[in-house]
This record gives structure tokens, C-alpha cells and sequence, in this order.
């Protein structure tokens, strides 16, 4: 077991090593073709190693833009606050990959004797739209990845199937009782997992995932038939794409317009909208 774990957190960074040098060695070759058409001298091995370069200082910052892709994610926003977020979030990535690149680079390229600053200033002038798409291609590979992957593969292994009386569908104010647990299919099995267990929800599309202190489950659920299906004493909705247990909030952290950054015992933080503030008033006049 701990074998296979140590192979699978190797192979991640491997991956996204393998997949930034054939950037570089894509980009870089497309260089050097190009500057070779138009009568420009051009070394092939600095085209390359440039490129390269380039590619690793992205490398450098894949797993804080998933981080941050996956927290401000497509999902969970409209467009115009989408994009509101992550052009700001573009050049701040941008401006930090050209500052690593010169970091690497300015030693290897740099003949005529000047500065760090001098060639960053040269970098940012001429390279910064470039990473700044880079950034936005990154992000949409992350998309992409989210939706089409993981969305296929939750297909695969998860097909919730209703067990009465088990899994009740009916809230607690109706005239039903609140679901005690939840079917989840697993691997061939049907696993019913207690809601004492989940900490918080989130939606992932057409699916919503299901966080233990665990593990995660992706199961293909609506996050209003989720909330329809929890006790509203016990589990809070806090944005369209978020359900907290009320008892794992720890504290509240207003950050503008009615809106709260929710922090959880275990370190978590999520956010709340001002849509589902009135969910919250409770437990803000505690």
C-alpha cells in the first residue's frame, strides 16, 4: 500500500514535468523554425533551452494556479466574476513566472552585462501577454480535466441508487425525516455512508463531492436535492456550490458585502455569498 501511494505521488509531479517539457520542446522547435524562415540566425539549442526554461518556471507554479483554479472555479461563479478574478490572478502569476524565468535565465542568455532588474523590465515588456495567455490555457487544461475526466470517470463508478427506507429524500421540516445516510456506489459496492461523517459539500458540475475527513465521493447529485435531503439543523448552505456542517464551522471572517470566509476546524476555508447570508444570521447572533 505504501508503495503504490509513494508511485502515485511521484507520478503526479513526473507528469506535469513531462507535460511542460513537450511545451518547451514544442514551442522552442516552432521558434526556431520560424526565425530560420524569415533569414534570422538561430541556434537551435537556445531556442530549445529557452523554451524549456519557460515551460519549468510554469512548472514551478502548476500546483498553486490548481489550487487556485479549483477554488475559484467556472462552476461557482458567473462569467463576469469569473473573469473579475482570474485577470487580476493572471498577471500576478505571470509577473512571478517571468521572475523565476530571469532568475534561471538571465545567467545562460545574458552577454552584454545587465542587470536582473534591466532584464525583467525587458521580459515584462515583451513576454508578459504571452504567460498571461499561458495562464488562462492552464486553467482551462484544468477545466477541462475536471469536468471531462472526472465527470466521466464519477459516471463510471458512481450511479446513486435510492434505498428506503435507509436514505430518506425528505427534509426535516417536511413530513418526512432528514437522510441518515447516503448511497454511494463504490467500486462495484454500495457503500452507505453516515452524514455524520461529512464535513462539507461542494457541487463539480453535473455532480456534487462529498468531503469526510477520509476521503472525497463524487457522486452525481444536484446540490438542491443534497440540501433537501440533510437535516438544515445540522448542515448549513452557504453559496449555490457549498453545504457546511454547522458543527465543523469554527469561525466566520467577513470579508465584503455580506459576504464570510468560513473556517472550519480542520483548517478548511470556504466561502460564503450574500445569496445565503440569511442562512447563516443564526449562527451569527450566537
Amino acid at each position: 500500500m505504501f508503495e503504490q501511494t509513494n508511485r502515485n505521488r511521484l507520478f503526479i509531479p513526473l507528469l506535469v514535468l513531462a507535460a511542460w517539457t513537450g511545451f518547451g520542446l514544442f514551442f522552442g522547435t516552432q521558434s526556431y523554425v520560424r526565425d530560420v524562415y524569415f533569414g534570422k540566425s538561430a541556434s537551435f539549442g537556445g531556442h530549445i533551452v529557452g523554451w524549456l526554461l519557460c515551460g519549468y518556471s510554469w512548472a514551478m507554479l502548476t500546483a498553486p494556479v490548481l489550487l487556485f483554479a479549483r477554488r475559484f472555479s467556472f462552476s461557482q461563479y458567473k462569467w463576469l466574476r469569473f473573469f473579475l478574478i482570474h485577470i487580476p490572478a493572471a498577471v500576478v502569476f505571470s509577473v512571478i513566472q517571468l521572475a523565476i524565468y530571469d532568475l534561471i535565465a538571465h545567467p545562460l542568455f545574458d552577454s552584454g552585462g545587465h542587470g536582473f532588474a534591466e532584464y525583467y523590465r525587458f521580459l515584462l515588456a515583451n513576454e508578459l501577454q504571452s504567460s498571461f495567455l499561458v495562464y488562462f490555457a492552464l486553467i482551462t487544461a484544468i477545466f477541462g480535466h475536471d469536468h471531462f475526466v472526472l465527470g466521466r470517470k464519477a459516471a463510471e463508478i458512481e450511479n446513486p441508487v435510492e434505498i428506503e427506507p435507509l436514505v430518506s429524500q425528505t427534509n426535516g421540516n417536511g413530513n418526512g425525516h432528514p437522510a441518515r445516510r447516503i448511497s454511494v456506489k463504490e467500486n462495484g459496492r454500495i457503500l452507505l455512508l453516515d452524514v455524520d461523517e461529512i464535513d462539507w459539500i461542494t457541487s463539480e458540475g453535473n455532480y456534487v463531492q462529498i468531503h469526510t475527513p477520509k476521503k472525497k465521493y463524487l457522486i452525481r447529485d444536484t446540490m438542491n436535492s443534497m440540501e433537501t435531503k440533510l437535516d438544515n439543523h445540522e448542515f448549513v448552505r452557504v453559496r449555490r456550490s457549498t453545504i457546511i456542517r454547522v458543527a465543523e464551522i469554527k469561525e466566520f471572517h467577513p470579508i465584503f458585502n455580506g459576504e464570510f470566509e468560513v473556517v472550519l476546524r480542520s483548517g478548511t476555508k470556504l466561502s460564503s455569498s450574500r445569496r445565503y447570508r440569511k442562512n447563516l444570521e443564526p449562527l451569527l447572533r450566537a
